[in-house]
């Protein structure tokens, strides 16, 4: 087979796969992950347990992943040809025609949809006859770890915490706002470039935390910045710690930002067992993310505050956090303002609904 043939038959692969409209950030995060499955050597996105959405992830990022990867070995070989180097245009000629025969095969498990396909009128995925069908959707979310925690869980984390430990900051930051990991690491926002975190001392009193939501689908949602202001002398701890740190600062600004948020996670989580050795579940940064939404519906109630304090476009997505009963009535909170402001009305359209219905009669 010529080198001619092997780029004919990678590119028929290419074509199977449709261009999609995604962004930058998603691109990269699938071609990762098609990496990681190439290293593993195992192309199959489906495994036993697996959850519906980490299938869909996983298949996706095997597509997607898959096209960039033999675009880039096709590119390597015709600039080979290019320079006329026939012992590079061979090497890459046989890593381009085992990487085709590796994804043929995979596709074969997993075929592409057609350009302009409905999921709706194909087969049933693969993973309906998997071991994992039964189970149900957000059934491993950290909402369900709220309920075993104890009342001063996260007290007891930020006390057992030190200057000595290498993730203070972000740990603070996690404790005031419900912010996504993902938020702490530098990066594009549709709001612009985000170096982190901004955590601003405005007064003695008032101790601003400002993030950039990263789940926007392009722009088309979340709140783009949101501010929450609380009184660092009333709040204490983390928020005392973090305006002694802006105090220190000229400008009274300091951006927080990590370079990795599983090294953020890994950190947290053997924090959690050392703070909190009789507990069997994991304290991650997302533990804290439904605590700290939780407090604030317990606090103000579920609705417009609290969907710009979890940077959501609509009210309705809390839902999907830690439950009210689970939350703790928080001290300190000023202002919760978002840059665009979530669209609001389905949990006041819930509770007119359960008002309407009143109380079952009896027969």
């Amino acid at each position: 087979m010529t080198g001619l043939d092997i780029i004919l038959r990678a590119q028929a692969c290419c074509a199977r796969v449709p261009d999609r409209n995604i962004s930058e950030r998603t691109r990269q995060s699938y071609a990762q992950e098609f990496s990681r499955m190439w290293r593993e050597g195992c192309l199959d996105p489906l495994r036993d347990g697996i959850a519906r959405d980490t299938y869909n992830y996983r298949r996706a990022a095997l597509l997607t992943g898959s096209k960039l990867f033999l675009e880039s070995l096709i590119a390597n070989l015709m600039a080979a040809g290019d320079r006329r180097d026939v012992a590079a245009a061979r090497q890459h000629a046989g890593e381009l025609l085992r990487a085709v025969k590796k994804i043929e095969q995979a596709f074969e498990l997993e075929p592409p949809l057609p350009a302009g396909a409905s999921p709706f009128d194909s087969p049933a995925s693969r993973w309906r006859q998997s071991t994992g069908a039964d189970r149900e959707r957000g059934e491993n979310s950290k909402r369900h770890s709220l309920a075993y925690l104890p009342e001063d869980w996260d007290n007891r984390l930020w006390e057992k915490a030190t200057e000595a430990w290498g993730y203070l900051e972000p740990l603070a930051v996690h404790m005031i706002a419900a912010v996504r990991p993902e938020e702490l690491v530098p990066g594009q926002r549709p709001s612009g470039w985000s170096p982190g975190v901004s955590v601003e001392l405005r007064s003695p009193r008032r101790l601003a935390i400002t993030f950039a939501p990263v789940k926007s689908h392009q722009g088309l949602f979340g709140t783009e910045l949101t501010t929450i202001c609380v009184d660092p002398t009333v709040v204490g701890g983390p928020a005392a710690f973090l305006a002694e740190k802006c105090r220190m600062s000229p400008d009274h600004r300091i951006i927080v930002s990590i370079e990795s948020k599983d090294a953020v996670r890994k950190a947290i989580v053997r924090l959690g067992r050392k703070a909190l050795p009789e507990l069997e579940v994991a304290i991650t940064p997302y533990v804290l993310r439904h605590q700290r939404l939780a407090d604030l519906k317990a606090t103000f109630g579920a609705g417009e505050l609290v969907a710009s304090a979890g940077g959501h476009s609509t009210d309705r997505t809390q839902a999907k956090y830690g439950s009210v009963q689970h939350g703790r009535k928080l001290k300190g909170y000023i202002s919760i303002v978002a840059l665009r402001a979530p669209r609001c009305g389905n949990v006041e359209r819930a509770r007119q609904l359960f008002r309407n219905k009143g109380p079952r009669k009896k027969k």
